[in-house]
């Protein structure tokens, strides 16, 4: 038998043929199964399955422990043989304020304690005003801003100790049945953290991914099935959440699960889904690691590059030599089989370590990656060098017209270190161009830029002289 899908929409009035209905409460002691998928943007899929009793007729609903941040349009309702005519969100929550709020001109009790003698009095209060400041009629004075004690005689069927989703169905007979809510919510987001481990030759790494969890939300999922979607999904626009949820915020404190070898992956659509494979609990305001992905030995080369030494526009007032520069450290390995790797690696920050003689673990430095799919390319930026340098200086300028010239340029490259570095450099040129000497070899990767690969060897240094032509339009 199929299961009827009733899609759900928001209203805020109450139908006056259910006002006489009992309110049955759906507690989280009823779920039987909880599956919560997280996107890249702070969106959430909440897909809770839950065991109710229901009579036969009109029935009350309210599902206690829904995401505070839950998005009511997008509720879908699951059940057999239930049909659904109204639901509504309650987020007023039971607090000092909102009590007040509910017996705006009515009668509650005060207690005022002596400040000398300890003695407290009780007296009969109303409530005059709540928004602008609590205003007190007690006997015959108005008090302001009281400070004392409140009694309230009740509290008020329509405030709540949590957030709850409350649904007037049809049933088409008694009994307990297996009922599914899902939803949209706010607050939950993820993102892909990387911890690279370079080996000694600095031509390797281990590379460990984690999923870095993080719930706003305003409630705890417990015993969840995890799965976590890469890529960015089309939103219509932002929700933005309830005021009272805008002081939630994620505490510092962050649980990390043990490391497994990696998450199931599969496509979804023209998305990557990651599934964990066990269940987990998920605090409110916490933030969560758990273990993405794991690969051993990648092979990496690393790179000294630099890029425009000599400036893209040459300054008629400037002769001799340009600053000295210290070269970008970069590490790069393809994601393929080959390099031991080739898995699809959500955007994120990944972070390196090296060992030193001693084999203590230091920080060398991070880079934040996008999507990257199979067969693609990781550039990591990990700093500067300290011991491999290079310094400019024009050699030669003849000028043929307001409009064209040539210029030489020689760039030295020195290298303090005890092994010979490979320097990667990259300059580019605003207007037309063409190099017509040059005493090392060059390519062209784009139409305005050339590049020269540098040989430095231990201790030493290495040349490279050029000259170009510059006609301007």
């Amino acid at each position: 038998m199929f299961k009827k899908r009733i899609y759900l929409s928001f209203t805020v009035a109450c139908l006056t043929s259910f006002a006489a209905i009992a309110d049955t409460a759906v507690s989280q002691d009823a779920v039987k199964s909880l599956n919560v998928t997280v996107y890249n943007n702070g969106l959430g899929l909440v897909k809770d399955s839950r065991s109710i009793d229901l009579k036969k007729g009109l029935n009350t609903l309210s599902f206690q422990g829904v995401s505070a941040q839950i998005q009511p349009e997008t509720a879908l309702f699951e059940s057999a043989g239930v049909s659904v005519r109204e639901q509504n969100f309650n987020f007023d929550l039971l607090s000092r304020e909102s009590l007040l709020r509910k017996f705006l001109g009515k009668d509650i009790q005060v207690i005022d304690t002596h400040y000398i003698s300890g003695k407290k009095t009780i007296e009969n209060a109303k409530v005059l005003s709540v928004d602008a400041g609590l205003v007190l009629k007690i006997g015959d004075r108005i008090e302001t801003d009281y400070n004392g004690r409140l009694i309230f005689p009740n509290i008020p069927s329509d405030l709540y100790d949590q957030p709850t989703l409350t649904i007037n169905v049809v049933s088409d007979s008694d009994g307990r049945r297996d009922a599914q809510l899902s939803y949209l919510t706010n607050g939950l987001n993820w993102r892909a953290d990387y911890v690279a481990e370079l080996n000694d030759a600095e031509d390797a790494l281990n590379l460990n991914g984690w999923v870095t969890l993080t719930n706003t939300s305003g409630i705890a999922y417990k015993n969840a099935d995890m799965q976590f979607v890469a890529g960015s999904v089309n939103r219509i626009r932002p929700i933005a959440p309830k005021p009272m949820m805008l002081a939630a915020r994620a505490a510092n404190t962050v649980d990390a699960a043990m490391p497994a070898n990696a998450m199931a992956e599969e496509q979804l659509m023209d998305y990557h889904l990651y599934s964990l494979g066990r269940k987990t609990d998920i605090a409110s305001n916490q933030t969560k690691q758990l273990a993405l992905l794991s690969a051993s030995n990648v092979k990496v080369e690393k790179e000294y590059k630099f890029t425009n030494i000599i400036p893209l526009y040459r300054n008629r007032n400037h002769s001799g030599e340009f600053d000295l520069r210290n070269a970008q450290v970069v590490l790069q390995f393809k994601n393929n089989k080959d390099a031991n790797l080739g898995l699809s690696l959500p955007s994120g920050t990944i972070r390196v370590y090296k060992a030193d003689s001693k084999q203590n673990m230091f920080f060398v430095g991070e880079d934040r990656i996008s999507h990257i799919p199979e067969n693609g390319e990781v550039k990591l930026n990990l700093g500067n060098a300290f011991d491999v340098t290079a310094q400019g200086k024009e050699t030669a300028y003849t000028a043929f017209s307001d409009k064209a010239y040539e210029a030489g340029y020689a760039i030295t490259f020195k290298n303090a270190k005890d092994t010979p570095v490979k320097i990667t450099y990259r300059q580019d040129f605003a207007n037309q161009w063409s190099i017509t000497d040059s005493s090392l070899p060059y390519t062209t990767p784009t139409a305005r830029q050339a590049q020269w690969v540098i040989n430095v060897p231990a201790k030493g240094q290495a040349v490279l002289n050029y000259t170009v032509r510059i006609t301007t339009p």
